[in-house]
This record gives structure tokens, sequence and C-alpha cells, in this order.
């Protein structure tokens, strides 16, 4: 065990952390959750420790009277009788100054602090697969095995020119060897390479313009590619042989930047207002994509430098921070990244730790907050090849939606905030373990079915189950399509009224693992509406601007979900709450990961990438929050399904549930 101490007149205290058996060291002003943080025991926040939103809650079992007094934020996000239970929120402890004199004469650990387990940070639920139409091969990187001719005195003839010679003698590989370019690093370990075996090398070629590598013997077979997808809440890296296209290994990881914000406009925030905000930010994420890195090479059993190229995709915000350039103009009218094309790196100026003469493609941006992954999705699905209309929506912490076909594309971001992802919501929580995923309810006596990931006690409610709750408890008229609780309902035993905010017992509390119920209550309804009247005012909004410079009277007949929410969720639902248009269930696709597809794809067919930078000036991009008609379109997607329910003709239920 470590141990807590703090600087102060050589003073030292410890605190003790169960149920993880940790005793720790921490500077002096450093609050629990900068402790916890700092030690590499990561745990839920999801405001970045700015005592906003209330998950960051710990129980001090010993020594709460030398911590500061409950803070504003504290007394907000915490019932009175948690305050009375010693309940506190990490970001807003810290030992306070008048108890240093007195804690300098206590034996240690003088303070004892358990950490719930809705607050650890482990065994999550990440999507990593998706649905691929499959690709033909024609990767970047190839590998060329050549058995070299020897020099000798009556012909001298250099290395690099004898290798040259011989690349040129395979048929169809280089027409012209002499506009070859090498790599420095690569021309350096020749000599030695090129007698380890005889004369036998492996040639590494790059976009068959440039040797990048030399290996002895024959490993045409080790030619390894990795696809990343950068979400702002989780990483996936998709190990891939580009010989046959086989992805050998998957794994994935939170995103560590959640540490500083929930959000991508949290996190522009802490670069703004940190000197070295960004390089702490771009550095979290580029360790985690090299631990992925490590966990995939060992899966498959081979080495980093057999990995010749990484391809990126993240919305515009992940992109930048990845490569470290500054993202603060995208957060501010108009909205302007740096840069949008598409980019071809050196692996070591991204710091990815693939073979050192790897290369790194990191797909275009669109435009403001659409990023690569919003290109990743259009070219795994195909869209742009449909004849009907379609509504692509990338449901994630930070949502894009796409509408279009093959004569048109069009694109938008929407701020539908991170309810889905657990903020804000009172009992919400990511996809992990013991979160509660699906629900029914039955209307007769709201008794509750639900099902957890993993079939764990339950500790929360993730997305999928926030919209399950909602539609299930508007079936049951529990609430009503303004979001409001039903009067006719409010002496129900599942309801309770607690600071004027009427709340629905989804599990009582000798069902779940920490002996507290886990309830869905009015602000967590609200939270949602916020969310689906984002997704469908945005769809609305983009097709308003088709049909308005089209001239057409275009309508979405088909609709795909893109990423983990979309995959998770009961489509039923979705569109019950009035989230996604209302059409035939047949039409209605849930395509997975189409972004990391999509990163797939570009790693192991090069056409692709010249698709992307096509698509550039094919997307019509559309910023909804200065539309025509924006705050009318959201304020009327704040019902359920809709206030104008001619939208939604097959909801034949909204006719006994009351608007208000």
């Amino acid at each position: 065990m470590g141990a807590l101490s703090m600087n102060n007149n050589n003073l030292k205290i410890t605190i003790d952390f169960e149920p993880i058996s940790r005793r720790l060291s921490c500077e002096k002003d450093e609050n629990i959750y900068q402790l916890l943080i700092n030690s590499g025991i990561r745990v839920r926040s999801l405001c970045g420790g700015l005592g906003t939103c209330g998950k960051c809650k710990i129980m001090v079992e010993k020594g709460n009277n030398y911590l500061n007094s409950p803070t504003d934020s504290e007394k907000t996000l915490l019932t009175p009788t948690e305050i009375n239970e010693n309940w506190r929120l990490a970001c807003q402890s810290r030992v306070a100054e008048n108890q240093i004199p007195l804690l300098e004469t206590l034996q240690q650990p003088q303070i004892r602090v358990f950490l719930p387990q809705e607050l650890l940070v482990e065994d999550f639920k990440i999507l990593t697969s998706g649905l691929n139409n499959g690709v033909n091969l024609n990767p970047n990187v190839k590998k060329v095995f050549v058995d070299v001719n020897k020099p000798n005195l009556d012909d001298p003839v250099p290395d690099l020119e004898r290798v040259l010679n011989s690349l040129s003698s395979k048929d169809g590989i280089i027409k012209d060897t002499n506009t070859l370019l090498v790599e420095f690093e690569a021309l350096k370990k020749l000599p030695k390479i090129l007698r380890e075996e005889n004369h036998r090398i492996t040639i590494a070629l790059y976009d068959n313009s440039k040797i990048i590598d030399f290996e002895a013997g024959n490993k045409v077979d080790r030619n390894y590619g990795i696809a990343f997808d950068i979400g702002t809440t989780t990483l996936v890296g998709y190990l891939i042989n580009l010989n046959d296209g086989k992805v050998y290994s998957v794994a994935s990881a939170l995103n560590p930047q959640t540490a500083y914000g929930e959000d991508v406009i949290t996190r522009i925030t802490y670069i703004k207002d940190n000197e070295d905000g960004l390089l702490k930010l771009s550095s979290a994420v580029v360790d985690a994509l090299n631990d992925i890195i490590k966990k995939n090479c060992a899966k498959a059993k081979i080495q980093p430098s057999d990995i010749r190229e990484a391809t990126v995709v993240g919305n515009s915000i992940m992109h930048h921070i990845f490569l470290n350039i500054d993202p603060t103009h995208i957060g501010l009218s108009p909205y302007v990244p740096v840069v949008k094309r598409g980019l071809n790196l050196n692996s070591k100026d991204t710091n990815l730790k693939i073979s050192r003469g790897g290369k790194v493609y990191v797909l275009p941006l669109v435009a403001g907050f659409v990023g690569a992954d919003t290109i990743g999705v259009i070219l795994s699905s195909e869209i742009d090849k449909e004849s009907e209309l379609t509504l692509a929506i990338d449901v994630g912490t930070n949502g894009e939606i796409v509408v279009g076909n093959r004569n048109v594309l069009t694109a938008a971001s929407c701020a539908a905030g991170s309810a889905l992802e657990g903020a804000h919501v009172k009992d919400g929580m990511r996809a992990a373990a013991g979160a509660i995923d699906t629900i029914k309810i039955n209307p007769d006596d709201l008794t509750v079915e639900y099902t957890t990931i993993n079939n764990k006690k339950p500790i929360g409610i993730c997305g999928s189950g926030l919209i399950d709750a909602v539609a299930e408890m508007l079936k049951a008229k529990i609430i009503t399509r303004s979001g409001g609780f039903n009067k006719q309902f409010i002496d129900h035993e599942r309801i309770v009224k607690n600071d004027k905010n009427f709340e629905f017992i989804i599990a009582k509390k000798d069902e779940t693992s920490n002996k507290r119920d886990i309830i869905i209550s009015q602000n967590d309804v609200r939270e949602l509406q916020m969310a689906k009247a984002a997704f469908f005012s945005g769809t609305q909004l983009l097709l308003n601007h088709i049909n308005r410079t089209k001239s057409t009277k275009f309508e979405i007949k088909q609709i795909f979900l893109a990423g983990a929410f979309g995959n998770y969720i009961n489509k039923n639902n979705a569109k019950f709450i009035g989230m996604i248009p209302d059409i035939s269930d047949e039409k209605i696709y849930q395509i997975g990961n189409a972004a990391g597809i999509g990163a797939q794809n570009c790693l192991l067919n090069t056409n692709l990438r010249k698709k992307a930078s096509k698509l550039l000036k094919k997307i019509d991009y559309v910023e909804i929050a200065i539309e025509k008609g924006f705050q009318r379109q959201y304020a009327e997607a704040m019902y359920f399904p809709h206030h104008n329910l001619e939208l939604f003709p097959n909801l034949k239920e909204y006719e006994n549930i009351p608007k208000r």
C-alpha cells in the first residue's frame, strides 16, 4: 500500500479507499477526485470534476469531520439524507485547512472512504461489431519478397540498386523502380537486413511509390494494419491482416478524456482554461490507443512493429485532440476546424507505437462538429448509393445526422447532450455490468421487469434502459405526452414525491447492489425529451433543407441506426418516444459501429480514401442551430412523440395517452 501524504510541515495524512484496498498519496490542495484520477484509479465523472454532474459520489466511512463542509454543489446534487449519511462528491471534498493541526497528532489512516461500485469504471459494454458490406482488397501497404543478387568484384552494384533490380523483375508490382522513394530509416537498416538471411528480404511498399521498410527473410504474411474509432466516450481498435482483410483481433477501452469532461464542449473548455490542457488530453488518448495496440498484438501473437499502417476516425474535436491540434475554434462561431482534408502522416509524428516507418491515415472532416466518423458512416453504410431517401443517425455522446441518397447528401451535428450516456440522469450510467438495459412495465399494476448487463444486480440505468423506461411509462400512462407525471397515479406505491420532483421506482432497494431505489425522475424524463427532440428536430430541419433547396417533396423511407447506442436500443421504443420518424420496422436497420467499419474499409481499400475526398464536395453541411424554424421545431419535438401527431400516424396508443 502507498500512503496519502499532505506536504505541510511534514504532515502525513493517509486515506484508505475501499473496497479496492488502496492507500494513496496526494499533494496539498488536491481534492479526492483529483487524487483518484492522478493515482490511475478510473472513476466515473461526466463533468470532469467540475461539480455539476453529481456522479462521483463517495461515502466517507471515517474522518468526514476532517474534510471541508458540503459545498453548494453537494447541497444541490445530494439529498439531505445522503449528506447526513456522509455521502460526498469526490470532486468537492478535500481536507479542511483548520483540521490539519489536529490530523497531525492522529494515528494513520485518519480518513477512510468507500467507493461504490457504480463509481468505479470497469467491465463496460463497448460495441465493436458492425454491418460490413465488404470491400475489394487494395491496401495501401503491400509486402514483396525478393531474392537479391549478391555483389561481386566484377559487378559491385550497391545494395539498394540490387534490391530495386530484383523488385523490377517481379511481374505487375512496380513498373518503374527509378521513381521509387525510400524512407531514410529503412535505408539505414538495409545492409544488415540484406545479409541476415543470405540476401533474401521482404520489402514493405507504401502506395506503390515508397519503400517504408526492409525485413530479413520472407515476412510477407506479417502485414498488418489497425483501424481506430476514437469516440467521445469509447475507443475501439481493429487489428487486420492486410493480405486477406481478416480481422485478427479487436480491443476497446473507455476514452480516458472523460476524466476531463463528459462531452466535447467540456473538453474544449478544459483546453481553453489550462495551458497544458491540450497536451494532457492528447497524451491520454494516444496512451490509450497504444494500450489497445498492445492488447491486440498480444491476442494475435504479433509485434507492434508488424503493424504498418493505422486509419483513424473520430468527430472533429476527437480528431484534433488526437493530432494535438487546438480544437478551440471548432467550438466558436463560425465553428472552423484547422484542417478538414484527409491526412497521411508518419506514425512517429502521432506517437502511435506501430512500425517505426509506419503510416497513419486520418479520414477527412465534414464541417463544424461533423467529423471523420460521419465520413466513416457514409462509406460503410453506402447511403450515397441508396435510391430511397435515407436517414443515418450515429447516436453517441455527440450526435451526427445524415439524410440522403444517390442524388443528395446533407449532414449536421445535433446537441443531443449526454443523457443517453447517463449524464444528468439521477441513476443514469454508461453501459456497464449491472446497468439496467431493457425495461417492461405492466400497465395494469405498474410492476416492472428488467434485464441488466451481465445479469448482475442493478446499480443504475443505461441509455437503452432509459428509452425503454420512458416509452413504457407512456404506454402505462404514468407520464403524459408533455412529459409530466400523470396525477391519476401519484398515490401509487412506485411513485414517490421528492423535493417537488416525482420519481418512479424501476428497481426497489432490496433488488439493487447498493441498497438504494433506482428511479426515473421528472428531471430524467426532461433530459431524455431534450435529447430525442434534438435528434428529431435535426432530422426534420435537414429534410426541410433538402426539399427547399431541391424544390422537391422528399420523405424519409428508411433509417440506419449507427453507433453503440443505436445498436442496443429498442427501435420500436425509439420510434414510440419520437426520437426517429414513424416508418415501418423492416425499414429501420441497426448497422452497428459504422464509423469503425468505415475506418477498416479505408485501411483495406485505398480507393475509398479518394472517395472520402470526393464526398466532401458532395455533402451539404447544415448548421442546425441557425436554420429557420429551429426553435419551433425543437419545442414541438419535446412532446411525446411530437406536438403534431399527424407525423406519427401509426402510433395509435397515443389516442389514449393524455397530452398534459
